[in-house]
């Protein structure tokens, strides 16, 4: 089998792609489609991979069709291994060129690393122990923030994220996103830059034989976080970096697992000495680890603090960073929460009516409005909060059936866990098995529910009970609903859910569900007019404003 060669007349060889003429399958055209996508960087491989191929099939005329496959792995390898050494030829190129910053380039502070404390102090031999420790744990202070910056925020910046950018500008790497993947490093960057700035220029306004003190630490102390606390962007900036690390280290991994090369570009950044051998997740967490420190490193200075008024003025700077901290961590456990509601509502399933009252009658012109629940929305809200959840056994009719139980701040909802087979994504690999649970009973509010504990070995007619306790469910109006009766598995468990019940009803807050459900299209496509005679007209008309 020989094959033809064609070149177009008046063009260069250099800038021609020369495939021969065999047959390709379809299991094998996304290799070799993949091989000539990435441009004119790798096409004298591909002429290479070409004229190695006419090679073999000259010599071997009567070759059979299945070579094909051979030639397309090879031109898909070759591809492969170009598109890498044009990536790390970027990345080295970026990190020798260097990407410093003009705004963050600031050799004056950097020489100020192997400055020692008794140099920046210009301490006195005759300065007393306490003293000493003092202007100690106030050089660290400084000195901590001076390498957070310069050895973790600016290596982030410029070992990782400059090179990452030049790379997208010469057209490598560019599913990544940086802004993902860094958030507002560069507003980190200006915040501990200030910093430093700040207490340097505090600290010069004292003469050399009075900066040791307590009075002029104090009052530096003071004034450089009067000055860090009053713009409200700084803590802003940090706790929107907080909020955002979990989102960076999820999409982190998805990155590393979708894109080989980005683990090569990362592998190549790693190798630059100013890492000193720090991993990507090292420095991507030190914002976290550096303003949490923060009151840490004050307390420590107010350990070595003698006057009282000294020390109420330090205190009063340590409180405003906590409630601070405190802020940033409610934030996040917040917005960790409403994640996990927002997940939770996309897999509780309600049932319809026809489902939980299969003998009820309901009018024709009502049916197709009753298909769904009207409360399908209700979960993700946010002054909602998930306390706790976990496996039960709901006892029944004599009888235990696994369940599965949420308690919220407001409610306690039973589900059963829906089993969902795990589905094929178009490229051949699993897609996350994600279950559903389905309301096996309807959500009992806190204000309306009596929770009882069961001693172990309390025995019924027909079973024995262990690990137990009951809620009882009532109306308004104290009526008896139902009672639901719970089996743990261990005595850990029971104590744990006793422990969430009781911190759950002592901290209820009524939550108003009704600018929700007005806004669900079940409940906003009802026609009222149509029930104007009914009893259900009353309860929707309780909702509206």
């Amino acid at each position: 089998m020989t094959f033809k060669w064609e070149i177009a007349k008046g063009s260069c060889n250099d800038n021609v792609i020369i495939v021969p003429h065999v047959q390709i399958s379809e299991n094998e055209s996304h290799l070799f489609n993949r091989a000539i996508s990435s441009g004119g960087g790798i096409l004298g491989d591909l002429q290479r991979a070409t004229i190695a191929a006419q090679t073999i099939y000259a010599d071997n005329p009567e070759q059979p069709k299945n070579r094909s496959s051979w030639v397309l792995k090879r031109l898909f390898e070759w591809s492969h291994r170009a598109k890498s050494r044009e990536l790390l030829r970027h990345v080295q190129a970026a990190l020798i060129e260097g990407t410093a910053d003009k705004e963050f380039d600031d050799e004056d502070i950097e020489k100020l690393l192997t400055v020692t404390w008794n140099e920046l102090f210009a301490v006195n031999e005759n300065l007393s122990l306490k003293d000493r420790r003092r202007l100690q744990a106030l050089w660290e202070l400084f000195n901590s923030e001076l390498k957070y910056f310069v050895k973790q925020l600016l290596v982030l910046k410029n070992v990782f994220k400059e090179p990452l950018k030049k790379c997208q500008v010469e057209g490598c790497l560019l599913t990544v996103e940086p802004d993902l993947l860094f958030g507002n490093l560069d507003q980190l960057c200006r915040i501990s830059r200030g910093f430093c700035k700040c207490f340097l220029s505090l600290l010069q306004k004292f003469p050399p034989n009075e900066r040791m003190t307590a009075a002029n630490t104090t009052e530096l102390i003071v004034q450089l976080f009067e000055k860090f606390c009053k713009v409200s962007s700084n803590i802003a900036a940090y706790q929107a970096y907080c909020i955002n690390y979990k989102a960076t280290m999820d999409y982190l991994s998805t990155v590393r697992h979708k894109d080989e090369r980005f683990s090569e570009f990362e592998r190549v950044c790693l190798s630059d000495p100013r890492c000193s051998r720090l991993q990507l997740e090292d420095l991507l967490i030190a914002p976290l680890q550096r303003i949490t420190r923060l009151p840490i490193l004050l307390k420590e200075v107010l350990k070595y603090t003698e006057n009282p008024e000294d020390q109420s003025r330090i205190e009063k700077v340590i409180e405003t960073i906590s409630e601070s901290l405190r802020s940033i961590n409610d934030s996040v456990q917040w917005l960790h929460n409403f994640e996990r509601l927002q997940m939770l509502q996309s897999q509780v399933i309600w049932p319809s009516i026809f489902d939980m009252e299969p003998r009820c009658f309901i009018p024709d012109f009502l049916k197709a409005a009753l298909t769904r629940q009207f409360c399908e929305n209700l979960l993700a809200h946010p002054r909602r909060r998930l306390v706790h959840e976990g496996h039960l056994e709901f006892v029944e009719s004599g009888k235990t059936s696994d369940c599965y139980a949420f308690l919220f701040n407001d409610m306690f909802l039973l589900t059963k866990i829906k089993k969902v087979a795990p589905r094929l994504k178009r490229s051949g690999s699993q897609m996350p098995k994600v279950d559903h649970y389905v309301v096996h009973k309807q959500p009992i509010p806190l204000d309306s529910c009596v929770f009882c504990d069961v001693d172990s070995g309390d025995s019924s007619n027909s079973m024995l009970l262990k690990f137990a306790f009951v809620i009882i469910h009532l109306t308004r109006y104290y009526q008896v609903v139902s009672v639901y009766t719970f089996q743990t598995s261990t005595k850990n468990e029971k104590d744990t859910w006793i422990e969430k019940f009781q911190e759950a009803i002592e901290n209820y807050e009524s939550i108003q569900l009704k600018d929700m459900l007005k806004c669900t299209p079940l409940f906003s496509n009802l026609n009222f007019q149509r029930l104007s005679s009914s009893r259900l007209m009353s309860t929707f008309n309780t909702t509206k404003p």
